[in-house]
This record gives C-alpha cells, structure tokens and sequence, in this order.
C-alpha cells in the first residue's frame, strides 16, 4: 500500500495521483500546477471550465494556453523577486477572469496559477448575503457559457461548414453578413470570427441598429466633433479602432442614415459630424440580421449598393430544429453553468428532455436558455416546472375567441363547431411543435390515423400545409 506524504490530510494524504486529482476537482477555484519549465502537471476540472478547454492539457506549455493575451504572457514571465502577482482579463470572449500566479522564494517562475471566475465571486458574495434568488436567472442571462464551438462543430456538419467559410473570409478581411432567425446566435458567431483573428486586447464593438432613431444611428457610430455639453464625443467606429464593429439587426438601419455608412465602406473614412476632416479608420466590419435584406432592396428600404457593400459573404446560421444534435448539448451547457451556482445540482428528468428534443423551438437557442432557466427557478416544485413543459404543448389561441372565454352578449355559438376549431388548432400547434403527425399523435396519445383524418378534416384556412415537418421536409 502506497504511503502517502501527510496521512488524514483532505489534499496531501491522497494515496495516489488519480485520487489527488479527484480531490482538487473538489477546489471552487481553478488550480494550475506547473513545472520549473513552465509545464502544466496537473489542472483540476474548475481551471478547465474557466479557460473554456475541453482536451487534456497536462503536459502543455501553460503559455500556449492563451498566446494571445498579454496579460497571461506577463503573469508567466515571473517579476521582479514578486512572489505573488494578479492579473485580470478575458478569454476567448468568456468570463472575466481574475489569475494569480504564486512561487517559492527562490524560483524565478510562477509554480502554481489560481484562476477564479470574477462574476462567481460577486454572486456568491451576494448569495451570502441573501441576495435573492432570481439573481441566478440574472446572472445565467447576462454571464452564460460561451458556446462550444468546437463540440458544435463535430455535432453538426453544417454548422461546422458555416464557421470553416466564416473563418476563411475573416482571415481574406472580406466583409460578412450572418442571416438567420432571430436567437440562432447570430452575435456568438460574429464573437467568434473576430476572435479567431483577434487578440483579447482587441475590441468587438456591438451596435444595436434597431435602438437608434435616424440621427441618433449616425451620432453614435461616427461621433460628434462637438456635442451638446461642447466636449467632443468619440463615436463606436473609433472606439472599434483595431478590432471588429458587430451591426447587429442591420436590416433596422433607418435609410436616410444608410448613405453615411455606405460612403464609410467605401473610402474607409470616419468623420465625426461637425468635423471637416476624416481619418482612415482599421475596423473590421460584420452584420448580421434576420430579415431579407434582398426583398428590402426590391422593395426600396434597403439600399442595394450598401447591400453588397457589406454582404460580400453571407453566412447562414441554420436554426436549431435543423440541428438536433445540439439540444441536448446545449442544454447540459446551460445546465453546467447554472449548476456551478446551485449548493444542490439540478437535474433535468428524462421525459422533459424527450419533450426538448421533440420541440421545433421557434426561438432557437434564445428560448431553449429561456426554457432552462424558467426550470432552474422552479426546479423544487414539481407542479410549476410540470406547467413550464406542458406549455410548450399549449392549445394556441384560437382567432376570434376571446381569451378570456366571456361571450358577447347575445352571441351564438354551434358547440360541435367550435369544438373542431379548437381540437383543429391544438392539432396544428402539436404538428407545428413536435415536427411530424407521428410525433404529434404520440404527444396527444391518439393513433396516427386520427391525427391523419382530422388534418383531412380541417378547413385550410385553420392549418398549415400538415405534411411538412419541423426540418421542411415531407412525412
């Protein structure tokens, strides 16, 4: 039997290594041991998680680790007979993090790295406090897990030959334009071509098209010379300067304030309003949107020339009923998060994931993170996340009846009428849901011979075409 170094202590007295690396995974901070050359010897399953890295890296070079980021190249150089250094920064567009790297007296090199996740600290801070609860809600919306691209990829083709294209056109410089549903990720993808060819120092500047009134859009992406206060007001192209300006919803774009930013795409020249000379600005440029910009341009609310000026590749992010695969990863992704928050981890019962996985999300990823964090709040009350499930099988409201059932006075009705309606558009909403007649008969526990017979039935004017399944093919 293998003595180990300190008997009955929690961390040394492990007996073997896979056993002391089992009881480092227990650290809520991330721990990283490395070797007089800088070699990882070992990272517990927190230092992975913070660092976004989903390989082995025992036995890498920790400076490959993020080459990137100046702040961790400092933070591995060693200081100045300093024992202990801090560094704050982010990587690959995740958390904030706060690194500290510590050594013996007498070594020249950092020998242990503790990385913490600096919102977890501020929450728990808060928790302990007694903070509410729905401050886990707050924090999952606003600090969730970057997307695995890497698993993403390996799960869907298609996917995957989206981002190859994206990262070949970044790296020409040519200006891309990302079309697809609204809460596909639209805004993940743009983060993730600019980081491919970006540092962690260089800017990504979102604008929100659809929030800026028609001088309001040109004030704020060109700036003022001067503005009402008299002091010079720099604009989001110039705060953008040396990185990627994301137009975001760019199809909102009012068109008096189009021509502004076409002749900026033309000549490369920024001139704030007011100012009388331009200065060549290095911004890398990409859009996105959710509507067709080529109908807008036949239609005259988009022009075709700023059209082609920004959509020199487009890139499609298919939306998530054609992407089965990432359901259940995402799900575990945004479980994984909101479970690091939890003293207990929540585990989502088979039938609900059956249920997601039936589901054609007309929401995409936005309302599959909705749906889990509706989950995570009422996890302890079997009645109300019951509720959040049966809803996404909900009869939809039905034209022409009031919603809260009162009937005009004097009104008629025909009740085997109105009882078809209504059975015709829970039908419809099944379909529509679950993707196919089959799927739909067994989520309304009738055989698929009825569900075939009363699409038959229903007047066209109350269905869809019913043979066309949540991918757009026929069943």
């Amino acid at each position: 039997m293998t003595q180990s170094l300190w008997p009955g202590h929690p961390l040394f007295g492990a007996p073997t290594t896979g056993e002391a690396t089992d009881r480092l995974d227990l650290l809520d901070d991330g721990i990283l041991c490395l070797a007089p050359g800088g070699t990882i010897i070992s990272a517990n399953a927190e230092a992975c998680r913070i660092l976004d890295l989903t390989a082995d890296i025992v036995g890498q070079r920790a400076d490959a680790l993020l080459p990137d980021v100046a702040q961790w190249r400092d933070l591995l150089e060693g200081g100045d007979g300093q024992h202990r250094r801090d560094v704050v920064f982010r990587a690959r567009g995740g958390p904030q993090i706060m690194a500290t790297a510590r050594q013996r007296v007498g070594q020249s090199a950092p020998e242990i790295i503790t990385l913490r996740d600096v919102e977890t600290i501020r929450h728990r801070r808060e928790r302990a406090g007694g903070v509410s609860a729905d401050s886990n809600v707050r924090f999952l919306s606003a600090n969730r897990t970057r997307p695995d691209f890497a698993t993403q990829r390996r799960l869907c083709p298609d996917l995957n030959r989206m981002l190859s294209r994206g990262e070949r056109a970044t790296r020409e410089g040519m200006r891309i334009l990302i079309s697809g549903e609204s809460g596909v990720g639209k805004s993940e993808v743009a983060r993730f071509l600019h980081s491919s060819v970006a540092d962690a120092r260089d800017p990504f500047i979102v604008v929100n098209c659809a929030s800026y009134a028609d001088t309001q859009f040109t004030e704020a992406l060109f700036g003022q010379e001067k503005g009402p206060d008299g002091e010079l007001r720099p604009g989001l192209l110039e705060q953008a300067e040396g990185g990627t300006l994301f137009l975001d919803e760019v199809g909102e774009i009012p068109l008096s304030a189009q021509a502004r930013l076409l002749g900026f795409l033309e000549d490369g020249l920024a001139m704030r309003i007011g100012g009388l000379q331009g200065r060549l600005a290095n911004v890398r440029v990409i859009a996105a949107t959710n509507r067709d910009l080529r109908q807008m341009v036949r239609e005259g609310r988009f022009r075709a020339d700023l059209y082609f000026r920004l959509a020199v590749i487009v890139l499609t992010v298919p939306p998530l009923r054609d992407m089965p695969a990432l359901i259940g990863h995402l799900t575990d992704r945004f479980l994984q998060t909101f479970n690091q928050r939890r003293r207990t981890p929540m585990i989502l019962p088979a039938r609900y994931r059956d249920l997601l996985d039936d589901y054609s999300f007309p929401g995409n990823i936005r309302e599959l993170l909705n749906i889990v964090q509706k989950a995570a709040i009422f996890v302890d009350d079997a009645e109300s996340i019951d509720a959040i499930f049966a809803d996404l099988l909900a009869p939809m409201d039905i034209p022409g009846v009031a919603g809260d059932g009162a009937l005009p006075a004097g009104a008629m009705f025909d009740l085997r009428s109105e009882l078809r309606r209504y059975e015709s558009a829970l039908i419809d909403k099944a379909i529509r849901i679950h993707g196919s007649k089959r799927k739909a008969a067994k989520a309304l526990g009738v055989n698929i011979g009825t569900i075939v017979r009363k699409t038959a039935e229903a007047p066209e004017s109350t269905l869809p075409d019913p043979t066309t399944n949540k991918r757009g093919t026929t069943t």
